[in-house]
């Protein structure tokens, strides 16, 4: 196997820092993991609660970041020199949970008068990308894969192999032109009907999450992260209405799925077990209502000699996932998180990132 740059993701449920001096310190249970900053170029490491940088200047030689596991040695980043640094990202919860995409399909009041007795509505959708997050094969089951929070497993519709899974629903005249007159709200309500009810359709309502929102439209959210679709609206051919497309906030309670996919999908560089089954247990310790900040590390490595495996010029990697609670972490006057924030320079209120 030709080598790999070493992305590793901890899992920080404890968000405030070490104050002792034992390196390997343990966590009591998967939702008190700690995270550790260690001087260690003294002959005792110290950790460290104070900035890795001033002004873009280290403070320290050299630093390694650990976190704690239930029993045994931390998992611990390579000895990393503090001028090898070249990034540190810091994302706040609300700009780390993942967008879905969202389509608005209005079909306005011009749609043409039903005549013929055959002058049905289509709507078709395409659905173009399936979910593609680790976490959705490792537990295609998992209900809180529904971002809007309504429990549904993304369904099995195909392999994607032409590149697109197309569903036409077709509103007969009869219902969206009662009598011969054109009604929009009519036309709209039976097309919510196919996605919420007793008479849905479960594909589609496995998912999308659907608003009737009268003559404004009707609202098609994604429910799973990943998945991407276009809409049509016609009638005989000819297209009605429009569509507007957009990618929006889920109403997820947490960034869960994005944190526990990333700590899953680490351990393939762990190398206890294989890439088709997990024989060895091991801990997971991203919890579901937790609200993470994501802080990502990337740094330098010498070639051949390295802090890592990856090859010459590509930088290792280190994605920290740290939340308290289902409350996103608060810096302004907080008592949790305040020491997270000033390590890495952070002060709160909008996303930050620095480049050395």
């Amino acid at each position: 196997m030709a080598p790999q740059n070493l992305n590793q993701v901890f899992v920080i449920n404890n968000p405030d820092m070490f104050s002792t001096t034992t390196f390997s310190n343990t966590a009591a249970t998967t939702n008190a993991t700690r995270l550790g900053a260690w001087d260690v170029y003294n002959a005792t490491p110290t950790n460290v609660v104070s900035a890795l940088f001033t002004s873009g200047v280290p403070n320290f030689k050299s630093i390694q970041f650990t976190q704690t596991m239930l029993s045994g040695n931390c998992i611990a980043t390579p000895i990393i020199d503090l001028k090898d640094i070249v990034r540190i990202n810091y994302r706040e919860y609300t700009s780390a949970v993942p967008n879905v995409q969202k389509a608005v399909i209005d079909a306005g009041g011009s749609a043409a008068a039903a005549t013929s007795g055959s002058d049905p509505i289509m709507m078709r959708i395409a659905i173009r990308t399936a979910p593609t997050n680790y976490e959705y094969f490792a537990n295609p089951a998992s209900s809180y894969g529904d971002l809007s929070g309504g429990g549904y497993t993304f369904p099995l519709i195909g392999n994607f192999s032409a590149g697109r899974m197309i569903f036409n629903i077709e509103i007969p005249e009869t219902v969206h032109s009662p009598g011969g007159t054109y009604s929009e709200t009519a036309l709209i309500t039976a097309l919510f009907n196919n996605f919420s009810g007793t008479t849905a359709n479960k594909t589609l309502q496995a998912i999308f999450a659907a608003t009737d929102s009268g003559t404004s439209g009707l609202e098609l959210v994604a429910r799973h992260y990943g998945v991407t679709f276009d809409v049509t609206l016609t009638q005989n051919s000819t297209a009605q209405g429009t569509v507007s497309m957009s990618m929006v906030a889920p109403t997820a309670a947490s960034n869960y799925i994005l944190a526990v996919a990333d700590e899953k999908k680490q351990r393939e560089r762990y190398g206890n077990f294989n890439r088709m089954y997990f024989p060895m247990d091991f801990p997971t310790f991203a919890q579901p209502t937790y609200k993470y900040d994501i802080i990502d590390i990337a740094y330098k490595h010498s070639h051949p000699a390295s802090t890592g495996i990856a090859r010459a010029a590509e930088l290792n990697t280190l994605r920290i996932y740290a939340g308290a609670s289902s409350t996103a972490l608060s810096y302004a006057g907080a008592s949790t998180g305040t020491e997270l924030a000033t390590v890495f320079g952070y002060t709160g209120g909008t996303d930050s990132e620095q480049l050395f």
